[in-house]
Protein backbone atom coordinates (compact mmCIF):
# COMPACT_ATOMS: atom_id res chain seq x y z
CA UNK A 1 0.00 0.00 0.00
CA UNK A 2 1.23 3.67 -1.03
CA UNK A 3 1.32 6.34 1.31
CA UNK A 4 -0.30 8.98 0.03
CA UNK A 5 0.71 12.44 1.01
CA UNK A 6 -1.61 15.38 2.13
CA UNK A 7 -3.10 18.28 -0.27
CA UNK A 8 -0.67 20.54 1.47
CA UNK A 9 2.62 18.68 0.56
CA UNK A 10 1.09 16.90 -3.03
CA UNK A 11 1.08 21.25 -3.84
CA UNK A 12 3.90 23.11 -2.94
CA UNK A 13 4.26 24.03 -6.37
CA UNK A 14 0.64 25.55 -6.40
CA UNK A 15 1.97 27.09 -3.12
CA UNK A 16 4.38 28.76 -5.04
CA UNK A 17 2.44 29.61 -7.90
CA UNK A 18 0.32 31.10 -5.82
CA UNK A 19 2.42 33.52 -4.01
CA UNK A 20 3.47 34.32 -7.11
CA UNK A 21 -0.29 35.11 -8.22
CA UNK A 22 -0.48 37.05 -4.97
CA UNK A 23 2.58 39.12 -6.27
CA UNK A 24 1.02 39.88 -9.87
CA UNK A 25 -2.44 40.65 -7.59
CA UNK A 26 -0.38 43.84 -5.97
CA UNK A 27 0.14 45.38 -9.32
CA UNK A 28 -3.59 46.27 -8.85
CA UNK A 29 -2.63 48.74 -5.33
CA UNK A 30 0.60 50.32 -7.19
CA UNK A 31 -1.38 51.37 -10.03
CA UNK A 32 -4.25 52.81 -7.80
CA UNK A 33 -1.25 54.38 -6.18
CA UNK A 34 0.57 55.55 -9.29
CA UNK A 35 -2.62 57.24 -10.91
CA UNK A 36 -2.99 59.25 -7.31
CA UNK A 37 1.01 60.19 -8.00
CA UNK A 38 -0.10 61.45 -11.11
CA UNK A 39 -2.99 63.48 -10.04
CA UNK A 40 -0.81 64.75 -7.32
CA UNK A 41 1.69 65.51 -10.13
CA UNK A 42 -1.49 67.44 -11.98
CA UNK A 43 -2.22 69.78 -9.08
CA UNK A 44 1.50 71.26 -8.86
CA UNK A 45 1.27 71.95 -12.23
CA UNK A 46 -2.05 73.86 -12.12
CA UNK A 47 -0.72 75.61 -8.74
CA UNK A 48 2.73 76.12 -10.63
CA UNK A 49 1.08 77.80 -13.38
CA UNK A 50 -1.44 80.09 -11.08
CA UNK A 51 1.64 81.09 -9.92
CA UNK A 52 3.61 82.01 -12.99
CA UNK A 53 0.61 83.89 -13.95
CA UNK A 54 0.52 86.06 -11.34
CA UNK A 55 4.47 86.58 -11.47
CA UNK A 56 5.86 85.73 -14.79
CA UNK A 57 6.11 83.12 -16.99
CA UNK A 58 9.13 81.20 -18.57
CA UNK A 59 10.67 84.48 -20.22
CA UNK A 60 12.46 85.16 -24.29
CA UNK A 61 14.71 87.88 -24.60
CA UNK A 62 15.82 88.57 -28.05
CA UNK A 63 17.26 92.19 -29.22
CA UNK A 64 15.82 95.53 -30.38
CA UNK A 65 14.94 95.24 -33.85
CA UNK A 66 14.40 98.41 -36.26
CA UNK A 67 11.35 98.58 -37.89
CA UNK A 68 10.32 100.78 -41.12
CA UNK A 69 6.71 101.09 -42.48
CA UNK A 70 6.15 100.20 -46.33
CA UNK A 71 2.69 101.30 -48.21
CA UNK A 72 2.20 99.54 -51.61
CA UNK A 73 -0.60 99.65 -53.21
CA UNK A 74 -3.23 96.54 -54.02
CA UNK A 75 -5.50 96.75 -57.04
CA UNK A 76 -9.10 94.70 -56.69
CA UNK A 77 -10.97 92.94 -59.10
CA UNK A 78 -13.33 95.97 -59.62
CA UNK A 79 -10.09 98.17 -60.26
CA UNK A 80 -10.10 100.52 -57.32
CA UNK A 81 -6.29 100.58 -55.79
CA UNK A 82 -6.38 100.48 -52.28
CA UNK A 83 -3.16 101.49 -50.05
CA UNK A 84 -2.31 98.96 -47.50
CA UNK A 85 0.77 99.09 -45.12
CA UNK A 86 3.04 96.81 -43.05
CA UNK A 87 6.24 96.91 -41.40
CA UNK A 88 9.60 95.69 -42.12
CA UNK A 89 12.08 94.14 -39.49
CA UNK A 90 15.84 94.81 -39.84
CA UNK A 91 17.55 92.60 -36.99
CA UNK A 92 20.71 93.95 -35.23
CA UNK A 93 24.35 93.42 -36.63
CA UNK A 94 26.14 92.26 -33.48
CA UNK A 95 24.33 92.25 -29.51
CA UNK A 96 26.23 91.56 -26.36
CA UNK A 97 23.69 90.73 -24.04
CA UNK A 98 23.60 90.14 -20.28
CA UNK A 99 21.57 88.85 -17.83
CA UNK A 100 22.49 88.27 -14.16
CA UNK A 101 19.17 86.44 -12.27
CA UNK A 102 18.43 86.57 -8.70
CA UNK A 103 16.33 83.51 -7.62
CA UNK A 104 13.04 83.26 -5.42
CA UNK A 105 10.40 80.76 -4.33
CA UNK A 106 7.01 81.31 -4.52
CA UNK A 107 4.65 78.86 -2.64
CA UNK A 108 0.88 78.04 -2.80
CA UNK A 109 -0.25 75.69 -0.93
CA UNK A 110 2.22 72.87 -0.35
CA UNK A 111 3.36 73.43 -3.53
CA UNK A 112 6.44 76.14 -4.24
CA UNK A 113 8.16 77.26 -7.87
CA UNK A 114 11.48 78.80 -8.28
CA UNK A 115 11.20 82.32 -9.56
CA UNK A 116 13.72 85.13 -10.38
CA UNK A 117 14.41 88.99 -11.45
CA UNK A 118 16.88 89.00 -14.25
CA UNK A 119 18.69 92.60 -14.54
CA UNK A 120 19.42 92.49 -18.75
CA UNK A 121 21.08 94.57 -20.29
CA UNK A 122 21.71 94.42 -24.55
CA UNK A 123 24.35 96.42 -26.39
CA UNK A 124 22.67 96.60 -29.68
CA UNK A 125 24.79 98.33 -33.17
CA UNK A 126 23.04 98.76 -35.97
CA UNK A 127 26.05 99.52 -38.61
CA UNK A 128 23.97 100.56 -41.80
CA UNK A 129 20.45 100.01 -41.33
CA UNK A 130 19.37 101.80 -44.45
CA UNK A 131 21.29 100.31 -46.58
CA UNK A 132 20.84 96.93 -45.02
CA UNK A 133 16.73 96.89 -45.22
CA UNK A 134 17.71 97.26 -49.15
CA UNK A 135 15.02 98.39 -51.20
CA UNK A 136 11.46 97.50 -51.37
CA UNK A 137 8.32 97.23 -53.58
CA UNK A 138 6.68 99.89 -52.08
CA UNK A 139 6.90 103.22 -50.77
CA UNK A 140 9.30 103.42 -47.25
CA UNK A 141 8.66 105.43 -44.76
CA UNK A 142 12.22 106.82 -43.72
CA UNK A 143 11.53 108.71 -41.02
CA UNK A 144 9.06 106.94 -39.28
CA UNK A 145 11.18 104.16 -38.55
CA UNK A 146 11.53 103.02 -34.99
CA UNK A 147 13.54 101.50 -32.70
CA UNK A 148 10.89 98.39 -30.93
CA UNK A 149 11.61 95.10 -28.70
CA UNK A 150 9.93 92.10 -27.44
CA UNK A 151 9.35 89.79 -24.97
CA UNK A 152 7.57 86.45 -24.17
CA UNK A 153 5.68 88.27 -21.00
CA UNK A 154 4.74 91.12 -20.74
CA UNK A 155 3.53 90.49 -17.06
CA UNK A 156 7.42 90.41 -15.84
CA UNK A 157 8.48 93.56 -17.18
CA UNK A 158 9.20 95.40 -14.21
CA UNK A 159 11.71 98.19 -15.93
CA UNK A 160 12.31 98.77 -19.27
CA UNK A 161 15.36 101.76 -19.86
CA UNK A 162 16.74 102.59 -23.60
CA UNK A 163 19.52 104.44 -23.96
CA UNK A 164 20.83 104.47 -27.63
CA UNK A 165 22.62 107.67 -29.11
CA UNK A 166 20.97 110.43 -31.14
CA UNK A 167 17.48 108.91 -32.07
CA UNK A 168 14.74 110.82 -30.82
CA UNK A 169 13.48 109.78 -27.16
CA UNK A 170 9.89 108.63 -27.30
CA UNK A 171 7.67 106.85 -24.48
CA UNK A 172 7.74 103.17 -24.33
CA UNK A 173 3.91 101.44 -25.26
CA UNK A 174 2.92 98.44 -25.97
CA UNK A 175 2.95 97.92 -29.73
CA UNK A 176 0.49 94.15 -29.27
CA UNK A 177 2.04 91.31 -30.55
CA UNK A 178 4.50 90.96 -33.13
CA UNK A 179 6.94 88.80 -35.34
CA UNK A 180 7.35 84.99 -33.26
CA UNK A 181 4.47 85.53 -30.83
CA UNK A 182 6.44 88.12 -29.20
CA UNK A 183 5.15 90.84 -27.27
CA UNK A 184 6.93 94.48 -29.07
CA UNK A 185 6.93 97.66 -27.28
CA UNK A 186 8.16 100.58 -29.05
CA UNK A 187 11.55 102.05 -27.51
CA UNK A 188 12.48 105.27 -30.01
CA UNK A 189 11.94 106.42 -33.42
CA UNK A 190 14.78 106.86 -35.73
CA UNK A 191 14.88 109.41 -38.60
CA UNK A 192 16.38 106.84 -41.24
CA UNK A 193 15.93 109.58 -43.87
CA UNK A 194 18.08 111.83 -43.20
CA UNK A 195 20.51 109.31 -41.53
CA UNK A 196 22.32 106.60 -42.50
CA UNK A 197 25.21 106.17 -39.77
CA UNK A 198 25.29 103.48 -37.32
CA UNK A 199 22.94 103.17 -34.50
CA UNK A 200 24.08 102.39 -31.52
CA UNK A 201 22.91 101.93 -27.33
CA UNK A 202 21.45 99.81 -24.95
CA UNK A 203 18.30 98.48 -24.01
CA UNK A 204 18.11 97.88 -20.15
CA UNK A 205 15.72 95.60 -18.71
CA UNK A 206 14.24 94.47 -15.07
CA UNK A 207 12.32 90.95 -15.94
CA UNK A 208 10.58 88.52 -13.62
CA UNK A 209 10.05 85.03 -15.11
CA UNK A 210 9.77 81.22 -13.43
CA UNK A 211 10.88 78.28 -15.19
CA UNK A 212 13.30 79.23 -17.97
CA UNK A 213 15.08 81.93 -19.06
CA UNK A 214 15.69 82.29 -22.78
CA UNK A 215 17.53 84.35 -25.27
CA UNK A 216 16.61 84.51 -28.59
CA UNK A 217 19.67 85.35 -31.26
CA UNK A 218 18.22 88.10 -33.01
CA UNK A 219 21.66 89.66 -34.22
CA UNK A 220 23.86 88.81 -37.31
CA UNK A 221 26.34 88.01 -34.38
CA UNK A 222 24.79 87.63 -31.37
CA UNK A 223 26.79 87.03 -27.56
CA UNK A 224 25.14 86.56 -24.33
CA UNK A 225 26.22 85.67 -20.73
CA UNK A 226 23.79 84.08 -17.89
CA UNK A 227 24.77 83.66 -14.68
CA UNK A 228 22.86 82.52 -11.66
CA UNK A 229 22.52 81.15 -7.76
CA UNK A 230 21.43 78.36 -9.16
CA UNK A 231 23.81 74.70 -8.53
CA UNK A 232 21.40 72.72 -10.95
CA UNK A 233 21.28 74.94 -13.86
CA UNK A 234 19.79 72.78 -17.68
CA UNK A 235 21.84 74.57 -20.25
CA UNK A 236 19.32 73.91 -23.24
CA UNK A 237 17.33 74.62 -26.25
CA UNK A 238 18.92 75.47 -29.78
CA UNK A 239 22.71 76.55 -29.28
CA UNK A 240 24.56 74.88 -26.33
CA UNK A 241 26.97 77.08 -24.24
CA UNK A 242 30.46 77.41 -25.58
CA UNK A 243 31.67 77.90 -22.05
CA UNK A 244 29.96 77.19 -18.54
CA UNK A 245 30.70 76.88 -14.96
CA UNK A 246 28.43 75.41 -12.36
CA UNK A 247 29.48 75.04 -8.59
CA UNK A 248 27.66 74.06 -5.24
CA UNK A 249 26.30 77.51 -5.30
CA UNK A 250 25.89 79.01 -8.52
CA UNK A 251 26.38 78.82 -12.08
CA UNK A 252 26.96 80.56 -15.55
CA UNK A 253 27.49 80.28 -19.58
CA UNK A 254 28.13 82.15 -22.83
CA UNK A 255 26.67 81.45 -26.04
CA UNK A 256 27.74 82.63 -29.58
CA UNK A 257 25.41 82.71 -32.46
CA UNK A 258 26.40 83.69 -35.68
CA UNK A 259 23.89 84.71 -38.35
CA UNK A 260 24.15 81.18 -40.73
CA UNK A 261 23.85 79.22 -37.30
CA UNK A 262 20.19 80.09 -37.35
CA UNK A 263 17.13 79.44 -39.74
CA UNK A 264 16.32 83.63 -39.10
CA UNK A 265 16.55 85.82 -41.72
CA UNK A 266 18.09 89.46 -40.77
CA UNK A 267 15.35 91.64 -42.66
CA UNK A 268 11.52 90.08 -42.83
CA UNK A 269 7.98 91.31 -42.94
CA UNK A 270 5.84 90.87 -39.74
CA UNK A 271 4.18 87.73 -40.68
CA UNK A 272 7.09 85.99 -42.09
CA UNK A 273 8.13 84.14 -39.03
CA UNK A 274 5.47 82.60 -36.62
CA UNK A 275 5.80 81.07 -32.82
CA UNK A 276 6.93 78.12 -33.64
CA UNK A 277 9.74 79.43 -36.02
CA UNK A 278 11.06 81.49 -33.26
CA UNK A 279 10.96 79.17 -30.41
CA UNK A 280 13.06 76.54 -32.13
CA UNK A 281 15.60 79.33 -32.30
CA UNK A 282 15.54 79.90 -28.50
CA UNK A 283 18.26 78.53 -25.99
CA UNK A 284 19.01 79.68 -22.21
CA UNK A 285 18.77 77.81 -18.84
CA UNK A 286 15.87 75.68 -17.13
CA UNK A 287 15.47 75.87 -13.49
CA UNK A 288 16.65 72.43 -13.43
CA UNK A 289 15.67 70.46 -9.81
CA UNK A 290 17.03 67.34 -9.10
CA UNK A 291 15.54 64.53 -7.59
CA UNK A 292 12.07 66.10 -8.55
CA UNK A 293 9.39 64.82 -5.61
CA UNK A 294 6.68 62.55 -8.18
CA UNK A 295 9.57 61.65 -10.33
CA UNK A 296 11.37 60.16 -7.68
CA UNK A 297 8.22 58.52 -6.29
CA UNK A 298 7.24 57.64 -10.10
CA UNK A 299 10.76 55.43 -10.00
CA UNK A 300 10.20 54.41 -6.71
CA UNK A 301 6.80 52.51 -7.82
CA UNK A 302 8.48 50.65 -10.91
CA UNK A 303 10.14 48.91 -8.35
CA UNK A 304 7.09 48.39 -6.06
CA UNK A 305 6.51 44.43 -7.88
CA UNK A 306 10.05 43.78 -7.57
CA UNK A 307 10.22 44.20 -3.57
CA UNK A 308 7.32 42.52 -2.80
CA UNK A 309 8.57 40.19 -4.94
CA UNK A 310 11.57 39.69 -3.20
CA UNK A 311 9.88 39.95 0.15
CA UNK A 312 7.06 37.65 -0.81
CA UNK A 313 10.37 34.60 -1.66
CA UNK A 314 12.00 35.30 1.62
CA UNK A 315 8.97 34.35 3.42
CA UNK A 316 8.55 31.34 1.15
CA UNK A 317 11.84 30.28 1.88
CA UNK A 318 11.41 30.46 5.55
CA UNK A 319 8.88 28.24 4.85
CA UNK A 320 10.71 26.05 2.97
CA UNK A 321 13.94 25.57 5.21
CA UNK A 322 12.44 26.37 8.66
CA UNK A 323 9.10 23.64 8.08
CA UNK A 324 6.76 26.25 8.73
CA UNK A 325 3.31 26.97 7.29
CA UNK A 326 2.03 30.67 6.05
CA UNK A 327 -1.84 31.00 4.75
CA UNK A 328 -2.32 32.96 1.55
CA UNK A 329 -3.99 35.49 3.87
CA UNK A 330 -0.73 36.63 5.94
CA UNK A 331 1.27 36.76 2.56
CA UNK A 332 -1.84 39.44 1.43
CA UNK A 333 -1.46 41.07 4.55
CA UNK A 334 2.48 41.72 3.86
CA UNK A 335 2.17 42.91 0.45
CA UNK A 336 -0.60 45.36 1.49
CA UNK A 337 1.95 46.81 3.73
CA UNK A 338 4.72 46.84 1.22
CA UNK A 339 2.08 48.69 -0.73
CA UNK A 340 1.65 50.74 1.65
CA UNK A 341 5.08 52.28 2.04
CA UNK A 342 4.45 53.93 -1.47
CA UNK A 343 1.05 55.66 -0.19
CA UNK A 344 3.22 56.78 3.15
CA UNK A 345 6.09 58.00 0.88
CA UNK A 346 4.01 60.11 -1.44
CA UNK A 347 2.14 61.27 1.19
CA UNK A 348 5.34 62.66 3.51
CA UNK A 349 7.61 63.32 0.35
CA UNK A 350 5.08 66.25 0.11
CA UNK A 351 5.80 67.93 3.38
CA UNK A 352 9.21 66.82 3.99
CA UNK A 353 12.88 66.40 1.73
CA UNK A 354 12.26 63.13 -0.01
CA UNK A 355 15.40 61.60 2.03
CA UNK A 356 13.88 61.87 5.15
CA UNK A 357 10.47 60.87 4.06
CA UNK A 358 11.77 57.69 2.70
CA UNK A 359 13.59 56.79 6.09
CA UNK A 360 10.42 57.62 7.76
CA UNK A 361 8.30 55.11 5.34
CA UNK A 362 11.23 52.43 5.71
CA UNK A 363 11.56 52.79 9.63
CA UNK A 364 7.86 52.39 9.93
CA UNK A 365 6.71 49.49 7.31
CA UNK A 366 10.06 47.44 8.45
CA UNK A 367 9.05 47.69 12.17
CA UNK A 368 5.26 46.70 10.95
CA UNK A 369 6.23 44.03 9.22
CA UNK A 370 9.18 42.34 11.20
CA UNK A 371 6.88 42.81 14.54
CA UNK A 372 4.37 39.98 12.11
CA UNK A 373 6.93 37.72 11.02
CA UNK A 374 8.06 36.93 14.11
CA UNK A 375 4.85 36.30 15.31
CA UNK A 376 3.40 34.08 12.35
CA UNK A 377 6.90 32.54 11.87
CA UNK A 378 6.41 32.07 15.70
CA UNK A 379 10.34 32.71 16.42
CA UNK A 380 11.11 36.39 16.66
CA UNK A 381 14.56 35.45 15.42
CA UNK A 382 12.83 34.85 12.20
CA UNK A 383 11.59 38.71 12.89
CA UNK A 384 14.22 40.24 13.17
CA UNK A 385 15.96 38.08 9.97
CA UNK A 386 13.09 39.61 7.78
CA UNK A 387 14.12 43.31 9.52
CA UNK A 388 17.50 43.05 8.70
CA UNK A 389 16.46 41.92 4.68
CA UNK A 390 13.78 44.76 4.24
CA UNK A 391 16.04 47.16 5.59
CA UNK A 392 18.94 45.90 3.14
CA UNK A 393 16.09 45.96 0.08
CA UNK A 394 15.03 49.81 0.96
CA UNK A 395 18.59 51.06 0.91
CA UNK A 396 19.20 48.91 -2.33
CA UNK A 397 16.08 50.52 -3.23
CA UNK A 398 16.76 54.08 -2.66
CA UNK A 399 20.27 53.79 -3.87
CA UNK A 400 18.72 52.65 -7.64
CA UNK A 401 15.84 55.71 -7.21
CA UNK A 402 19.18 58.00 -6.87
CA UNK A 403 20.98 56.49 -9.69
CA UNK A 404 19.62 57.71 -12.48
CA UNK A 405 22.51 56.97 -15.36
CA UNK A 406 23.04 53.37 -13.23
CA UNK A 407 19.60 52.31 -12.36
CA UNK A 408 19.21 49.46 -14.56
CA UNK A 409 22.87 48.08 -14.45
CA UNK A 410 22.78 48.06 -10.39
CA UNK A 411 19.22 46.83 -10.99
CA UNK A 412 19.66 43.93 -12.73
CA UNK A 413 23.16 43.18 -10.98
CA UNK A 414 21.14 42.95 -7.85
CA UNK A 415 18.53 40.73 -9.10
CA UNK A 416 21.29 38.32 -10.66
CA UNK A 417 22.61 38.48 -7.25
CA UNK A 418 19.32 37.63 -5.40
CA UNK A 419 18.47 34.29 -7.97
CA UNK A 420 21.82 33.07 -7.24
CA UNK A 421 21.97 33.39 -3.44
CA UNK A 422 18.02 31.57 -3.99
CA UNK A 423 19.96 28.94 -5.86
CA UNK A 424 22.84 28.71 -3.22
CA UNK A 425 19.98 28.12 -0.17
CA UNK A 426 17.61 25.87 -1.69
CA UNK A 427 20.63 23.43 -3.71
CA UNK A 428 20.26 20.43 -1.13
CA UNK A 429 16.32 20.68 -1.36
CA UNK A 430 14.35 18.11 -2.78
CA UNK A 431 11.65 19.66 -4.36
CA UNK A 432 9.70 16.54 -4.84
CA UNK A 433 10.04 15.46 -1.31
CA UNK A 434 9.57 18.87 0.22
CA UNK A 435 6.74 17.96 3.51
CA UNK A 436 6.37 14.24 2.63
CA UNK A 437 5.17 12.81 5.37
CA UNK A 438 7.86 10.03 6.97
CA UNK A 439 6.63 6.55 6.74
CA UNK A 440 5.65 4.63 9.57
CA UNK A 441 8.42 2.59 11.42
CA UNK A 442 7.94 -1.39 10.56
CA UNK A 443 7.91 -3.46 14.18
CA UNK A 444 11.41 -5.10 14.52
CA UNK A 445 11.71 -8.75 14.65
CA UNK A 446 11.30 -9.35 19.08
CA UNK A 447 8.43 -7.16 18.65
CA UNK A 448 6.65 -9.53 15.88
CA UNK A 449 7.54 -12.32 18.36
CA UNK A 450 5.74 -10.89 21.00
Amino acid sequence: MSLQRPAFHRSATLKLLGVGFLDLLMAIPLSMLDDLRREREGRRGEAEQALAASYGDAQRVGAPLLRVPVEVHETRSDGVVVPHRYWRYLMPDRVDAEAVLTIDRRRRGIFELPVYQADVTLATTFSQPRAALGAFDGEVAWSQAELVFGVADPRGLRRIAPDFEEVEAARTESLGEGPGGLSMFRLARVDLAQRDTPVVGQLQLGLAGSRRFDWLPLAREYRAHLSAPWPDPNFSGAFSPTRSRIDANASEAAWQVLEFNRNLPAVFAGGEIDAAQMSAQAFGVGLYEPGDVYQRNERTLKYGLLVIALSFGVFFLFETLAKLRLHPVQYLLVGTALATFFLVLLAASEHVRFGIAYLMASVVLIAMIAGYAGAVLRRPRHGALIASWLALLYATLYVLVGAEDYALLAGSGLVLALIAATMYLTRRIDWYAFGAPVPPELPTAAEQAS
